[in-house]
């Protein structure tokens, strides 16, 4: 009886340390995105899209990225910093159009562009398959009302494309 505990703690502590981590914290590192910026003489880029009833005095909007060969996991996304200042009026739903890549003319996305008064706010618009570069239109969403939407993207808010994660 006594040899079965003394084996079965051996066989205990053989299991345990076959199963730690065979890294050390010192190259353990957390996995981290890279980030695009909308390609720009400079910051900020004043978004400013739309139009009138009927979609007529239409002002559409375009953001572009570069990005790097090799890249993988583009994400578009918008943040912005809690009370961040954006201005809307009517129907400002945006839809978001691919301008280049295999998804050319289509619609990807819709978003509302609004920031919380409290917290920090993120919309992930769509993901896609990286290229060295990607464009995409931003239009009022509706045919028929009135809208516009309107804010500054910064360096800590706006339109951003995350990839490598």
């Amino acid at each position: 009886m006594q040899f079965l505990t003394i084996a079965s703690a051996i066989l205990s502590s053989a299991l345990l340390a076959s199963a730690a981590p065979t890294g050390t914290e010192s190259n353990l590192v957390p996995r981290s995105c890279s980030m695009a910026y909308p390609q720009s003489i400079g910051f900020p880029i004043n978004y400013d899209i739309h139009q009138g009833a009927g979609a007529t005095n239409k002002r559409d909007d375009f953001v572009s990225f570069s990005i790097p060969s090799g890249s993988y996991g583009c994400t578009l996304e918008v943040n912005f910093p809690a009370n961040y200042p954006i201005t809307s009026s009517g129907n400002s739903q945006v839809y978001v159009y691919a301008v280049d890549g295999p998804s050319a003319g289509s619609q990807v996305g819709t978003v509302t562009f609004a920031s919380s008064p409290v917290a920090a706010t993120k919309y992930v618009i769509n993901s896609f398959a990286c290229a060295s570069t990607m464009t995409y239109k931003l239009s009022i969403g509706s045919t028929t009302d009135a809208g516009s939407v309107a804010f500054a993207d910064t360096k800590d808010a706006g339109i951003t494309m995350t990839y490598d994660c």
